[in-house]
């Protein structure tokens, strides 16, 4: 049987062995959230030989050099000498610049990074508030912008949720290494962009059509998004400035229930289109048959999906 080897312990597992869970059987302090591959919190590094490909999908090519994995997507099939992710060495201090609750029980984060972090609009990150106890969340600042803005949906009884409930300005955290593929490219330039959210599925969504207008995007921009609840858009006043001074977005702020009408009236004004969606898995799935039944092929939507942490 495979061994691995971690913190001074040895012990083995029968090959085949998911890595995330032989770790958890084994006491090991490991963070995880999703056990999807999606939110990073469950990084791990071994020699590079020894990490499986399927569980380096989504790293960046330097974390990938580096002999990082992520433990849940890792099947054990040799031996391995593993480190855990620790996010005080190998992550980016933060410092929390401002807290402000929004309706619909939103949180806007704002943090000052001690050192410079490369990201794009719409990619996401994992935000550490102790080594273990990290979630993932969308950026919705832009590169240009000096401090980074997140939306966070506040849940009861969640373990991130309370504690960033009480997180004060000035207090530090730690940041993961930006990922994901929602970016806008400059390539779309003359492309009709259909932007569909629920709930903080906005934020990569608006930081997105924000730096797309930066670069003079030439086609109109339809931003589309339902409240998760029969509230107003969490983000309506700004996004009401900024079309007032972008004649080409074009913002269409609805509530939950008037979602399934919305869907029987959509209409795409051109077959050259592409549509971006973000939200909850079930929120995605409902789009994707109106969208195609519009004339959007396949390839002409491009979709992540929030998955929700299976602990608090």
């Amino acid at each position: 049987m495979p061994e691995l080897s971690i913190r001074g312990h040895k012990f083995q597992v029968p090959a085949g062995s998911n890595l995330l869970s032989a770790l958890q059987a084994a006491e090991q302090p490991i963070s995880w959230s999703c056990r999807a591959g999606q939110c990073q919190s469950c990084l791990v590094q071994a020699p590079a030989q020894a990490v499986p490909e399927a569980a380096q999908r989504g790293l960046t090519p330097q974390q990938q050099a580096e002999g990082w994995l992520l433990a849940c997507q890792c099947s054990v099939e040799q031996n391995m000498q593993l480190t855990l992710h620790d996010p005080a060495s190998d992550g980016l201090p933060a410092q929390i610049e401002s807290l402000q609750h929004l309706p619909g029980d939103v949180l806007l984060l704002r943090l000052r990074p001690l050192r410079p972090l490369r990201y794009q609009a719409g990619q996401h990150l994992t935000l550490w508030l102790s080594p273990n106890l990290g979630r993932s969340y969308s950026i919705a600042s832009l590169p240009t912008e000096k401090l980074l803005e997140f939306h966070l949906q506040l849940h009861d009884g969640g373990a991130f949720s309370s504690q960033i409930r009480r997180a004060e300005p000035g207090q530090l955290l730690y940041l993961g290494v930006a990922s994901g593929h929602l970016c806008y490219d400059p390539a779309w330039h003359d492309r009709p962009l259909l932007l569909l959210a629920r709930g903080t599925g906005l934020a990569p969504l608006q930081a997105l059509a924000r730096d797309a207008l930066r670069q003079e995007h030439a086609a109109p921009i339809h931003l589309w998004h339902w409240s998760a609840t029969e509230q107003d858009c969490y983000l309506q006043q700004p996004l009401r400035e900024l079309a007032d001074t972008s004649p080409s977005l074009q913002l269409h702020l609805r509530t939950r229930s008037q979602f399934d009408a919305d869907l029987r009236a959509l209409r795409i004004g051109s077959r050259n289109s592409l549509a971006l969606l973000c939200g909850s898995p079930g929120f995605i799935e409902q789009l994707r048959r109106p969208l195609f039944m519009a004339g959007l092929a396949g390839r002409q939507i491009i979709d992540e999906a929030f998955l929700p942490p299976q602990l608090g």
